[in-house]
């Protein structure tokens, strides 16, 4: 059988070599010749997104049947092992050997690979909805969560990973604030209407605002089931707006609430 030559080098942040299987006689490795590295994947923002790139580089020998980047079951068990060469009898079953040099005369042709993330932008609610009292406590909070939004890069599986970090209200009053929490309900922190909240914020005049969120973002990254691996920076997004009408209220002693007597003082 011919024997072809195949070399792959890519870099990874953490790149890693265990042990190497003992040499195999000549015999037990007819077959095909490749020589790979650890596959080169960076992460960075970019225009509202992460966007990953990849690099690797193949030979230009023949590659029958062998793929320029293996697409198949982890060779020897090791994940992307610091430069060394295999002799395989089939794409499945490699035998490694210590890193042979690749062949004179082998020119490399660099593959580049780019995928961009997009983080999914939060959502802003408020108690009561649409009004309240001026003077008493207004409840605002986000709707968000960390996820991790998946996609391909050099034919593997990567992932990026949104980590909400902080939320930023102008409350239209001319009043604003950064808080480290989203908040949540009334009901869901165990509390009665009009309590104050981390996140809620009280209007001393009457009027209509609008009040406006953003969200900031964190990231990390990783390429084919390995560690994460920070991203540097953040992406601030915008939630949706709020309309509030503050008014006052007026506290009246009836006889029958409103659910006995729907027509009674203040129903």
């Amino acid at each position: 059988m011919a024997r072809f030559i195949l070399l792959f080098v890519v870099t990874l942040g953490l790149c890693c070599a265990a042990g190497l299987p003992a040499r195999a006689s000549e015999s037990e490795c007819a077959g095909t010749l490749i020589s790979f590295g650890c596959p080169t994947v960076g992460g960075a923002w970019s225009e509202g997104a992460v966007v990953l790139t990849g690099a690797a580089e193949s030979g230009t020998a023949e590659t029958s049947g062998v793929p320029a980047i293996p697409t198949g079951p982890l060779w020897s068990g090791q994940r992307y092992p610091n430069a060394f060469s295999c002799l395989i009898q089939n794409q499945n079953s490699p035998t490694c050997l210590p890193g042979l040099p690749p062949p004179p005369g082998v020119s490399p042709i660099t593959t580049r690979d780019i995928a961009a993330f997009v983080p999914t932008p939060g959502r802003q609610q408020m108690e009561p909805d649409g009004w309240t009292v001026a003077g008493l406590h207004t409840n605002f909070y986000a709707l968000t969560e960390q996820h991790v939004v998946a996609g391909t890069l050099l034919g593997r599986p990567a992932d990026v990973r949104f980590t909400p970090t902080a939320f930023h209200w102008v409350y239209g009053d001319g009043a604003a604030a950064t808080k480290s929490t989203k908040g949540g309900t009334w009901a869901a922190q165990g509390l009665n209407e009009f309590d104050p909240t981390p996140t809620s914020h009280v209007y001393e005049r009457l009027g209509d605002y609008t009040i406006t969120l953003t969200i900031t973002f964190g990231a990390e990254y990783r390429f084919d089931g390995g560690p994460w691996l920070p991203v540097i920076g953040s992406l601030t997004l915008p939630a949706n707006d709020l309309h509030l009408r503050v008014g006052t209220a007026k506290t009246v002693l009836v006889e029958q609430d409103c659910l006995a007597n729907p027509a009674g003082p203040g129903c």
